[in-house]
């Protein structure tokens, strides 16, 4: 096999709690995580040594400080050889959205590099791997529904409700992640609190699981506070729901079918958005 390509799925939050100030100084978060149906494009090419990275938005970076680049990186230092590959990143997920398009693509290059070279890594050394790069990598191991904690690099994966639809919508601004999370530390303690995700067992529709909602919206309305406005759009559009997703700046609107996702997505022709629904990882 001398090339490979992988589907690179988006990520929602359907709720995030901050739970505190961990010792290192990131936060301890609990949140429930839902791979969705939009998806870059991760190709891979073996060459004789070296890494040649390209993408098709130009706003990507494609110096080490690409996600892909350091997962590459990785694995190299990991196996002590030079694995020689031509990597192309063709994105659809916006960047900056919270939608982990940065962090999904790191994780398929990891897999896809693990299967062109061969190295039979297992699972857990992949998502070991991934949590170096980054907290969110090791939900993409996963089985596409998952509630992490930790840093964000602790995966049990779940069963949850799938039906339903969801419109994604992306502001035109966006906000650095570790700005949002400095800004949201202020009011938390070094004290860790229990997490609320004590069972799924009685949250067997969509409302209940995203009524924990998201702890770093109202940190990011007070820095943006016209991006309420965003929420309040989807909801008289008909979301059952409507929040913020990770570190934003999209929002979701919960749907419960696709007509009605569509219908409402014609009152965001100002701004990007994307009608998805929840998915599996194989």
């Amino acid at each position: 096999m001398k090339s490979i390509t992988l589907k690179a799925p988006a990520k929602i939050n359907l709720s995030l709690k901050l739970l505190g100030v961990r010792p290192d100084d990131f936060c301890e978060i609990s949140t429930l995580m839902q791979a969705v149906s939009l998806y870059d494009e991760i190709t891979i090419e073996k060459m004789e040594s070296g890494l040649v990275l390209s993408c098709n938005d130009s706003n990507v970076p494609l110096n080490s400080d690409n996600t892909v680049a350091r997962a590459w990186a990785a694995l190299c230092q990991l196996t002590g050889a030079e694995l020689g590959a031509k990597i192309h990143i063709a994105k659809r997920i916006p960047i900056g959205s919270g939608l982990g398009g940065g962090s999904s693509d790191a994780a398929s290059a990891i897999k896809g590099l693990n299967r062109l070279f061969e190295l039979n890594f297992k699972r857990d050394l992949m998502m070991k791997v991934g949590a170096a790069i980054g907290s969110d990598i090791p939900f993409f191991f996963g089985n596409g529904s998952s509630i992490a904690s930790g840093r964000g690099e602790l995966i049990d994966n779940v069963k949850i409700p799938k039906d339903y639809y969801l419109l994604l919508v992306k502001p035109h601004f966006q906000m650095n992640t570790g700005e949002l999370y400095g800004i949201a530390k202020k009011s938390l303690t070094m004290r860790i609190n229990k997490s609320k995700y004590i069972s799924l067992k009685d949250s067997d529709d969509i409302i209940s699981l995203c009524s924990w909602g998201n702890d770093l919206e109202k940190p990011f309305l007070s820095v943006y506070p016209e991006a309420a406005k965003v929420k309040d759009r989807l909801v008289t559009a008909g979301a059952i729901v409507a929040a913020l997703t990770g570190s934003g700046s999209a929002f979701f609107g919960v749907f419960s079918n696709r007509k009605c996702a569509d219908i409402a997505s014609n009152n965001f022709d100002d701004m990007w958005n994307s009608v998805v629904k929840p998915i599996e990882i194989e």
